[in-house]
């Protein structure tokens, strides 16, 4: 296990290079887990610099662009991802459309019929059933009826063979409110909860948009919020036993957890934060619950008492469970992008950590590796000390593997730092301000 000691570490090293920036001008991290509901093993990361898939449980990692999603690498924007049983599915997030492969991500198609103009907001699969996956869309546009005018065309589509086909699922939601996301019951199969903001500033209201009959008809209940220090809010999860309780995450700083047992017409504030609550989990039962973010490190709860408690100051950018571990998204200073804990949190192992030579995901000939071997993989390795600017050049090595000694490349970069390889050392320095790395997205959990 990697401990916290180890992180401090590693936050503390002296370096003598510049900080680099991705060609995005972001810095380094990672800020979505997901899981596959039918294989075990494979795991994808997303990054501020692409997306690693992982088809062993993360101890060996290659590298996708975001560009086979419809996100180009110049973008600071991050796709919604959500794995089905065959496949993933990704929303750009600032573009219209789906990207759907059912290989795993080496190809790519992009959905068609009515969400070919869309844009996706949100994704999720409906649990228990893997090939069932809902997006929630929200397109600014002219309205029709008698009312006119314009709004957000908010809509919830369905597809049950893993984002093959689409169709739309119950009635629009009031196109006066502004969607955020979407999550579904577990223990009832027409129970929806749908998120929204309306107005801004001062005048900022939050809602939540619940419906018992798979969408077919809503009702709007408030969320108590802030509007001077909160502009959003997302749902972190829906108790699985609980079809009643939900546990809403604002968007501010503060940042708080917000708990629903009655379906949203009551909530108790459980849970307050200095920085943005970028993870949020549940255990597999309901039972203990997760939430962190970069300033704050990780805290774990009970269901029954909403008690929480700090279990380790590891930098928060994501959270997610996996059987019985807690996985967790963060930066070089916690001496990892992605680790796994199997103690509740106390300490991390890591799972992916950044290197100078990771290797394109898919073979020679996918669309993946024609979009990815070009303008993206020499974004990608000007930022990367010692990474080959031909993709098909360099060695068969795994992102994540580990390198004894900087590669004379990564020394005619100026780079060095004590005990750490060259390309790593110099993402480390940049790792202080991954914290500055705005992320409003949902799918922290």
């Amino acid at each position: 296990m990697r401990s916290l000691a180890f992180a401090t570490v590693v936050g503390a090293l002296v370096f003598s290079c510049p900080s680099p920036a991705l060609g995005n001008g972001r810095y380094p991290a990672a800020n979505q887990l997901a899981f596959s509901p039918s294989d075990p093993d494979f795991v994808v990361l997303r990054t501020t610099f692409g997306i690693l898939l992982s088809h062993d449980a993360g101890a060996t990692w290659r590298w996708l662009c975001e560009d086979v999603v419809g996100v180009l690498s110049t973008s600071i924007s991050d796709p919604v991802l959500a794995l089905t049983a065959t496949g993933i599915v990704a929303a750009p997030g600032t573009t219209n459309g789906l990207a759907v492969s059912s290989d795993s991500g080496c190809d790519w198609n992009m959905a068609v019929g009515p969400l070919s103009g869309a844009l996706v907001r949100d994704l999720v699969v409906r649990p228990g059933a893997s090939d069932d996956v809902m997006a929630l869309t929200s397109t600014y546009g002219s309205m029709t009826g008698a009312d006119g005018g314009s709004g957000y065309l908010q809509q919830i589509y369905e597809s049950k063979d893993d984002g093959g086909h689409w169709s739309s699922l119950g009635s629009p939601i009031d196109p006066t409110a502004l969607v955020t996301s979407i999550e579904l019951a577990a223990s009832d199969p027409a129970r929806v909860y749908v998120s929204a903001v309306r107005g801004a500033n001062a005048t900022r209201r939050a809602s939540l948009f619940v419906s018992t009959d798979s969408g077919a008809s809503w009702s709007e209940r408030p969320v108590p919020i802030d509007s001077t220090l909160e502009s959003e809010i997302f749902i972190g999860a829906v108790d699985p036993a609980n079809a009643d309780r939900v546990y809403v995450r604002t968007l501010g700083q503060p940042s708080r957890l917000l708990v629903t047992s009655d379906a949203g017409q009551t909530y108790t504030s459980t849970l307050s934060l200095s920085g943005q609550m970028l993870g949020f989990a549940l255990s597999e039962d309901g039972a203990t619950i997760y939430a962190g973010s970069v300033e704050d490190g990780l805290f774990a709860g009970s269901r029954d008492s909403l008690a929480f408690q700090h279990v380790s100051a590891v930098h928060v950018q994501c959270l997610a469970t996996h059987g019985a571990d807690v996985w967790a998204c963060s930066d070089v200073p916690s001496g990892f992008i992605a680790g796994m804990s199997s103690d509740d949190g106390a300490t991390f192992a890591a799972k992916a950590q950044l290197v100078a030579q990771p290797l394109l995901a898919c073979a020679s000939g996918s669309s993946a590796a024609l979009q990815c071997s070009g303008a993206p993989w020499q974004m990608l390795c000007a930022a990367l000390p010692g990474c080959p600017s031909d993709a098909g050049a360099t060695a068969p090595r795994t992102v994540g593997a580990p390198r004894t000694a900087p590669s004379s490349s990564a020394r005619a970069h100026g780079c060095a730092a004590s005990g750490r390889e060259a390309g790593a050392a110099a993402f480390a320095a940049a790792g202080v301000l991954v914290a500055m790395a705005a992320w409003a997205r949902r799918r922290a959990p």
